[in-house]
């Protein structure tokens, strides 16, 4: 019995309140002012995240234009005394002639220290670049960059949000020089 009562009361209550919701949303007076505000808002933090993910994007471009300078440096310094035996690494045939082509040997050791030394000079958006991997098997050099920057658009009311957080930026690139083809 009190189960029922209980019941009756919450579906009066409900009644009521999708009355007064349905009342309230019927009505026209500042009905198209809070629709215009509410899409004014919207497309004000849509164009915030359509800005800040442009920002990145365009800060990995750099990351990757900056890298690939850096990494073709590197990828001359020459082994000499591979280059000069004929110690040739096997990297595939020129389709028009059929002649075979090869990678110059890479010194690593001497790669990885031109390559620092590259990086250390240079900086994204204020912020440096560092060198996360880096591999150099079979005369090619295989690496990682990363660089964590600000956003773009730095907004104190969001301040401790995501949005205001560091953006880490990583960049993949490989390089390699050949001979013949």
């Amino acid at each position: 019995m009190i189960m029922q009562q209980n019941y009756r009361l919450n579906l009066v209550r409900k009644r009521i309140i999708f009355s007064w919701l349905k009342q309230w949303l019927n009505r026209e007076d500042g009905s198209l002012s809070l629709l215009i505000t509410s899409l004014f808002l919207l497309t004000l933090v849509l164009s915030f995240a359509i800005i800040d993910i442009s920002g990145a994007y365009l800060a990995k471009r750099e990351l990757i234009n900056m890298g690939e300078a850096a990494i073709s440096r590197a990828a001359h310094n020459v082994d000499l005394n591979r280059y000069y035996s004929g110690d040739h690494v096997v990297s595939g045939t020129n389709p028009s002639t059929g002649d075979a082509t090869y990678l110059v040997p890479i010194d690593c050791q001497s790669a990885e220290r031109s390559l620092e030394s590259e990086i250390s000079a240079i900086s994204l958006r204020g912020s440096a670049v560092t060198i996360s991997q880096f591999a150099c098997e079979a005369d090619v050099l295989h690496v990682t960059f990363e660089s964590n920057i600000a956003p773009t658009l730095n907004l104190p009311l969001l301040n401790g949000s995501i949005m205001n957080g560091l953006l880490t930026i990583r960049a993949t690139l490989s390089a390699s020089n050949h001979i013949g083809g």
